[in-house]
């Protein structure tokens, strides 16, 4: 019997390639678009959401997986002995409530493996960072109470630093944490975001995109964990992603470094030509 099966959101950005490379679990996340339901990386993915954007003046919405959909998928594990879901920061979301409450009716209606809910309090890579490192473990053998010691201990030390190319997705999305300068398109000033404590935060700001993607470098020169796993991750922007892993490999030629699509329901709200940078300090 297999031990440990490791789920998480889609809004963890983790392309259909790494969930089956790691044997990970996504449980799909909907957008909403002109009255439609679309799941994602199932009826949509990222190049036709930035297509979809530039069609349309009025953004999609965004909604967590409910509970029926949480319970379908968690039925899709039932030769394990247990299930750790992983899900996305509760400070945004309602997901990981959902995702208890799906798991109290699973054991209510008699399924067997036990079914844990671990808060990431993160988004995006920073998601699927945390999802990595549990499914590794799982693949040698640990139990689910053994993962959630490990990730306890590293969910604090998961860099996650971006800089928007444009502010107007982010103030009309509503979902921005605590960013104080998204008024300041008409200025050319970028903020440079990172995600701590569940939320977004404002860490500083450039005076151009290009000044907040050398910003950025500079913090993974000075607190990433050298030769581990690095997400250089992108919205439409694959070229200056690639430039990006390029500055990263010069500095830490050991790391594994990943050049991947921002999401869908992240990349509503970052617009297009976001860049990021996600790695263990």
């Amino acid at each position: 019997m297999k031990k440990c099966a490791i789920f998480t959101n889609s809004v963890s950005d983790l392309s259909p390639s790494l969930s089956e490379e790691y044997g990970i679990f996504v449980i799909p996340d909907v957008v909403i678009f002109e009255n439609r339901e679309y799941f994602t990386n199932i009826d949509i993915d990222p190049p036709m959401l930035y297509r979809l954007m530039r069609e349309h003046e009025k953004l999609p919405t965004t909604s967590h997986p409910n509970q029926n959909i949480y319970m379908e998928h968690y039925a899709k594990a039932e030769e394990y002995s247990e299930i750790l879901c992983i899900t996305v920061t509760s400070v945004m979301s309602g997901s990981g409530s959902t995702a208890a409450l799906a798991a109290k009716m699973m054991r209510e209606k008699g399924f067997r493996p036990e079914i844990y809910i671990y808060d990431s309090l993160q988004v995006s890579y920073g998601l699927a960072y945390l999802a990595i490192e549990a499914a590794k473990m799982a693949q040698k053998g640990l139990g689910a109470l053994e993962i959630i010691a490990h990730l306890d201990q590293i969910r604090n030390k998961v860099g996650s630093y971006f800089c928007l190319y444009k502010l107007e997705n982010a103030r009309k999305g509503g979902r921005i944490g605590e960013v104080k300068s998204l008024t300041a398109d008409f200025l050319g000033i970028k903020p440079v975001l990172t995600f701590k404590g569940g939320t977004v935060k404002e860490l500083g700001i450039a005076r151009s995109f290009d000044a907040a993607i050398h910003r950025i470098i500079r913090l993974y020169k000075y607190r990433a964990k050298k030769g581990g796993l690095v997400f250089v991750c992108h919205a439409n922007n694959e070229e200056v992603a690639q430039r990006l892993k390029e500055q990263v490999a010069r500095f830490d030629p050991d790391a594994k470094v990943l050049v991947e699509w921002i999401g869908v329901a992240i990349g509503i709200y970052t617009g297009e030509r976001t860049v990021g940078l996600i790695f263990g300090e």
